[in-house]
């Protein structure tokens, strides 16, 4: 059980230093990205809401 222990972690750190972390500005970027599509989805999801309830009004 320690062996397989042992060879995991050892997996585990090998793998770990093939990571390639990006840099400060591409962090930065991508989470710009992230933040203005979701505020453009979420003014797109309010539009949908309020001309769905103005029909909905005019139907009833």
């Amino acid at each position: 059980m320690a062996k397989k222990k042992d060879s995991f972690f050892s997996g585990v750190s090998r793998e770990f230093k093939k990571i390639q972390w990006p840099t400060k500005s591409t962090a930065v970027e991508y989470s710009s990205l992230v933040i203005a599509i979701s505020a453009v989805t979420a003014v797109a999801i309010w539009l949908l809401d309020k001309i769905f309830q103005a029909l909905l009004q005019v139907i009833m």
